[in-house]
């Protein structure tokens, strides 16, 4: 076996997922509810029925190019700058696999953050290490914390907005900082954004974009939360030609091409205008979460985009949010994940899912405010 597997740890989502019983609030795995819209779907099953084939490795040529032209963002406007990958995360590992070099370089994470991003770089023989954004200032983007993070080595910064797991939307003020300390350096590092969850802010005005500010940015996304496609696995990574060519290479090495039946159903939501369709929805969903966490005295960060929150865990909670975490599944019938599954500075937060129903929403605000006093009170985490 490849040894560096064995130094590769579980991940704390899937596992607190498996261990939901029956009768359990999820507020834990991130995964939409909503139907996708199944008109969109029928009508690539019938396209398909005519003939699935191979695609082009780098995806349906006139796909790239919509999807291109939908983003618009500033040098990867065009086909050439897309390709199509089996959902962000083979999105995010083609950039990795592609800019980096094992051994030499290494990848500056703005944390909290997926955990999927590091353990891509541990996969891979790249060094990682994570830029703490406190929790005491709501997890805001700092551009100042990450650029005094940069060493020589750092070859690839990544970065989510809106972010998993904070709900936080860099704002543009920050992202232009950043690229403004990043354009002078020698030869400098390539930034990595994931919007998966780009199209559900829940303010009114869109999420500012990097690309539009610093021509080395690489991006990540997929029809997985936006729709509710999680598993139609249809994503696409935008990055300068020079890159992309490079990416497409591994892109074809790995898998050959995305399913060309996913990729007739992008074309229609593309087509159709209907990435933002779920919008409304989470926005209405997070009115009723913020009440409901509200009414039980809870703390939490006020997201801007996606669906998530963290809540603050009280006192002696705190110290081990894991423990917190696997207690609160077992003894308080609610499934949260732990902030430190997402970096240290997540330490004493849950975070926390509004995917749920009205009625879940609001009964696991109150079951994790029980818990929550009971163990207070008890004196002990758990």
């Amino acid at each position: 076996m490849n040894p560096v597997l064995a130094g590769i740890g579980p991940s704390l989502i899937r596992e607190l997922n498996s261990r939901k019983q029956p009768g359990d609030i999820d507020l834990g795995l991130g995964e939409p509810r909503l139907p996708p819209d199944g008109a969109i779907l029928a009508e690539a099953a019938a396209w398909a029925a005519a003939g699935c084939r191979y695609g082009p490795n780098a995806g349906d040529a006139e796909l790239r190019g919509i999807v291109a032209r939908h983003f618009a963002y500033d040098g990867l406007d065009r086909a050439e700058n897309v390709c199509l990958t089996v959902g962000s995360q083979e999105a995010i590992f083609l950039a990795l696999k592609t800019v980096c070099a094992p051994g030499r370089d290494e990848v500056l994470v703005v944390e909290p953050a997926y955990p999927l991003y590091r353990k891509i770089a541990q996969l891979e023989g790249v060094a990682s290490r994570g830029v703490d954004l406190p929790g005491d200032t709501g997890f805001g983007f700092q551009a100042d914390r990450v650029l005094a993070a940069l060493s020589e080595r750092t070859r690839l910064i990544v970065l989510c907005s809106p972010g998993n797991p904070t709900g936080r939307i860099a704002p543009r003020s920050e992202l232009a900082e950043l690229a403004r300390g990043l354009l002078p350096r020698t030869d400098p590092p390539f930034v990595l954004v994931d919007e998966a969850y780009r199209e559900l802010y829940l303010g009114d005005a869109p999420v500012p974009q990097l690309a539009d500010l610093y021509p080395r940015t690489l991006v990540a996304g997929s029809l997985s939360k936006s729709n509710a496609l999680t598993g139609l696995r249809l994503g696409w990574l935008l990055a300068p030609a020079d890159v992309l060519a490079a990416a497409t290479r591994v892109h074809q090495l790995v898998l050959t091409s995305a399913s060309t039946l996913s990729q007739r159903a992008a074309r229609l939501l593309f087509e159709g205008d209907r990435l933002g369709a779920h919008r409304a929805h989470y926005q209405a969903r997070w009115t009723v979460y913020r009440a409901a966490l509200e009414a039980q005295g809870l703390e939490y960060v006020t997201p801007e985009g996606g669906f998530y929150t963290m809540v603050r865990l009280p006192g002696p909670l705190a110290a081990d949010g894991v423990q917190a975490a696997f207690d609160l599944q077992a003894q308080g019938g609610v499934v949260a994940i732990p902030g430190e599954a997402f970096g240290e500075s997540a330490r004493g937060w849950l975070r926390t899912s509004f995917v749920a129903s009205a009625a879940d929403l609001a009964e696991g605000a109150a079951r994790m405010a029980r818990f929550f006093a009971r163990s207070v009170a008890a004196g002990r985490p758990g």
